[in-house]
């Protein structure tokens, strides 16, 4: 008997891989791992099995307690069953592990499930000014030192540096601007400077001598330095119950390096909207506008991410187009159709438009994940 168990084996093999290539079990297999909803919201998993089969199916919550002697368990998710399938109900803010189970023991398939609360915001499309600080200073170019005998003199590129190192450090103390760094060569020009950078994830230290520039009388490294950004961008929301807003949609990059820009301090300030330059394919547009320094819309900045900036504002932020606070809509609640989209392109006055979403792209996560098509008849 013994000689027949290989092949007994291999028949096993081919019948799994059989069951795992029908509809039925793709349909149950290709369900996803992960499912966010909002407290009150329904969802339905459909099973495309046959009747006699979907009886023995089970979605449970995982961990529930089934003991008088346990702790009770409250879940954030109620689970009913239907001739379908099975329909889930957000109740509370919270998580919460649903197992499908053949005949009550036998698992098949994990979901996650996150329910998450109801929040009404302020609309934005108020018009800011951001001014943003980075940690460090950031490497965006090489300045050559002509030497006496006309010669360029690179120390800073020719010991190791790179266009988009952060120079956290010099001598042993915090670099927060340029002015800080030639400072501390003019006091050390006979002397290596002992820089600490910040390469990508790595942090590196490099001495890096200076060479006198007769040009402007001083001892230098050879470098092209920016310690900030300034822009202007649009407002996304106003929370009133923290004070926390959301503007611009995406991160803030180095226009020279490409790198993004580590949050050390900035603010936001309201700005004036002078003109538009309209996108073109593969260059995004830009609007062109000064800052507005007796605004009273101003606030601090806290992070630089890839969905865009976050802050807390000083005062009360109110869209004057739009009265009443509107709740959230989550990514996954979005759908293609008509929409609006309210910004400034002239001035400070906020305007309406109407946009059509056309394509929505769910598993993006750098903050692109739409396309939309203004349809307004104004533009």
């Amino acid at each position: 008997m013994s000689k027949y168990r290989p092949y007994f084996g291999f028949i096993l093999v081919i019948l799994f891989i059989s069951l795992c290539l029908t509809p039925q079990t793709k349909s149950i297999l290709s369900l996803p791992p992960y499912q966010k909803m909002v407290v009150g919201e329904t969802s339905n998993i459909i099973l495309s099995l046959p009747e006699i089969l979907t009886e023995k199916i089970n979605l449970e919550i995982k961990n529930s307690a089934s003991s008088v002697l346990a702790l009770p368990f409250d879940p954030p998710v109620t689970i009913n069953k239907e001739p379908t399938g099975f329909k889930i109900i957000a109740l509370k803010p919270g998580k919460a592990e649903m197992q499908l189970k053949l005949w009550g023991y036998i698992p098949i398939k994990s979901i996650e499930v996150e329910s998450i609360s109801n929040q009404r915001v302020v609309v934005g499309g108020h018009s800011i000014g951001v001014l943003l600080q980075s940690k460090g200073i950031m490497v965006v170019g090489f300045a050559p030192i002509i030497g006496m005998e006309g010669e360029k003199i690179y120390p800073a590129r020719d010991y190791g540096l790179q266009i988009g190192d952060l120079i956290m450090k010099a001598n042993n103390k915090e670099i927060k601007s340029e002015n800080d760094l030639a400072r501390i060569i003019d006091k050390n020009k006979d002397e290596k400077i002992i820089l600490e950078i910040k390469r990508s994830d790595k942090n590196i230290t490099i001495a890096v001598p200076t060479a006198y520039c007769p040009e402007t009388n001083r001892h230098r490294i050879g470098l092209f330095v920016r310690d900030g950004i300034t822009g202007v961008g649009t407002l996304t929301f106003w929370d009133p119950q923290t004070g926390y807003y959301a503007a611009l949609g995406h991160i803030i990059i180095d226009a020279d390096t490409k790198k993004s820009i580590n949050v050390l301090e900035g603010k936001i300030i309201s700005a004036s909207i002078q003109t538009v330059k309209a996108g073109q394919p593969g260059k995004p547009g830009e609007k062109i506008g000064v800052f507005n320094e007796d605004s009273s819309l101003s606030g601090n900045i806290l992070k630089n991410s890839c969905n865009g900036i976050y802050g807390q504002t000083d005062k009360k932020i109110e869209n004057p187009k739009i009265k009443y606070q509107m709740e959230i809509g989550y990514a996954h609640q979005v759908v293609t159709g008509p929409a609006e989209m309210y910004t400034v392109v002239n001035g400070v006055e906020i305007e309406k438009f109407a946009v059509n979403i056309e394509k929505i792209y769910p598993g993006r996560e750098n903050g692109k994940g739409m396309v939309i098509k203004v349809t307004d008849p104004g533009y």
